[in-house]
């Protein structure tokens, strides 16, 4: 996650990125294939002196950063069940919180359930399955294919 003090560049398929100074506004173009798979924070000192990192993301899609409250069935679980954060989204999948965190293995099937915070809070509910277990969260793919998410408002949503 960028901090405060962090400029977010996402890498091109041709293993550029395009590099904003915060200070001055100048932008320049990177190569950084020599960074993959080894480093993904960068300091940079722009051609107006200003010095500053950069989160290189080498994610394929977008994800929305959100805070939306739900709820999840893990089927792989006898069926357990409990509270949910969606802390960030994509037409991919999902990446939230609970505090069953240490309940979760990657390939749990799971069905989770939230509302968005847009006007209608639309109800979204998929099925999911677990891909990543971290510390402090649990890392999501949407089942029968990603775009699917495009679909109706959760792809308006993310795009939004």
């Amino acid at each position: 996650m960028a901090g405060e003090n962090e400029v977010k560049s996402y890498v091109r398929p041709d293993n550029t990125a395009v590099i904003n100074c915060p200070h001055c506004k100048r932008q320049k173009e990177i190569k950084v294939e020599k960074f993959t798979g080894s480093k993904s924070r960068l300091k940079i000192k722009c051609a107006c002196k200003h010095v500053f990192k950069v989160q290189l993301e080498y994610r394929k899609r977008y994800r929305k950063t959100t805070n939306l409250s739900g709820k999840y069935v893990n089927h792989s679980k006898h069926n357990s069940s409990g509270r949910l954060y969606v802390r960030n989204i994509s037409v991919s999948g999902l990446e939230f919180t609970t505090m069953d965190i240490h309940g979760f293995e990657v390939d749990d099937e799971l069905t989770v359930t939230f509302n968005l915070d847009d006007e209608q809070r639309t109800e979204v509910i998929k099925d999911v399955t677990v891909r990543g277990v971290r510390k402090s969260s649990i890392g999501c793919e949407f089942e029968r294919g990603g775009d699917l998410a495009f679909d109706g408002p959760l792809g308006f949503y993310i795009m939004k």
